[in-house]
């Protein structure tokens, strides 16, 4: 099956997962999983890479309708997936991914503040009670972070990245190839 790998602060992965989701509602076998690619508990001035990185996503993006306005700053992203997490469970995360993703690209919204996570969750339709409990349980967010780690153990450095079987692969991929790499798992 194919698994990508995203993390939303990565320009990349905004497209990429735009084509994974029109994958997923077209019922092919693929999966989206968030990883915090750099595992700090800081809020970052934007990068020299960061900029370089929308640049070279600018035409893409834009042929996805998806508009990525440069940020004031880069968040951590542990607790948006936590959220994911939650919203996974509740079959909501095409629409989670989707809101979270609009929200820091295009409105600057700082999605590692638990209130900014809990109005985006609650407009896209989860419970409002389920988010309170996942973004206060520390336990969860210890899982995003270990499973985060172990992804990078598992050489998944940046994203987006997909793998397939046992490969990793560059995660920016047209979607005709996503869709054949798809249909290969079924």
């Amino acid at each position: 099956m194919l698994i990508l790998y995203h993390d939303y602060t990565s320009p990349a992965s905004a497209v990429a997962v735009a084509r994974v989701h029109r994958l997923l509602r077209d019922g092919m076998p693929a999966q989206v999983r968030g990883t915090e690619v750099l595992g700090l508990d800081a809020t970052l001035p934007v990068t020299v890479d960061l900029l370089a990185a929308l640049d070279a996503v600018a035409q893409e993006a834009a042929a996805e309708a998806i508009e990525l306005r440069r940020p004031a700053r880069v968040p951590p992203t542990a607790l948006a997936h936590v959220v994911e997490d939650v919203a996974g469970e509740l079959g909501m995360d095409i629409e989670w991914r989707d809101r979270c993703y609009r929200a820091f690209w295009h409105d600057g919204s700082d999605i590692s503040d638990p209130d900014q996570l809990r109005c985006l969750a609650t407009s896209a339709g989860m419970p409002e009670d389920a988010v309170d409990r996942a973004l206060g349980d520390r336990v969860a967010l210890l899982a995003v972070r270990q499973r985060s780690a172990g992804d990078r153990r598992e050489g998944i450095g940046g994203v987006p990245t997909i793998k397939y079987d046992r490969s990793l692969v560059p995660g920016l991929l047209p979607e005709s190839d996503l869709r054949a790499l798809a249909a290969l798992g079924t």
